[in-house]
């Protein structure tokens, strides 16, 4: 569900919404969301002073309220 939804939010964003792929990934603390874009849409997924990645992660920490998972959201460029 989380996987869907911030990656259809990422396309919106994106440049290049082809090359947007989202995946889950668990670790010790809970589950790494790993975002990967084109290198020229990493800056707009963190964005200014870093407002749009911490927006994320609001969004994410809704989440863990409803499935008491830890969530950690990671940006990479493919």
């Amino acid at each position: 569900m989380i996987d869907r939804f911030l990656e259809e939010y990422a396309k919106k964003l994106a440049i290049n919404p082809q090359q947007i792929r989202v995946e889950l990934r668990k670790c010790e603390d809970g589950v790494e969301v790993v975002l990967y874009s084109s290198h020229e849409d990493v800056g707009k997924f963190i964005g200014k002073n870093g407002k749009m990645i911490y927006a994320l992660k609001n969004v994410l920490s809704g989440c863990k309220v409803k499935d008491g998972l830890n969530y950690k959201i990671v940006v990479q460029s493919v």
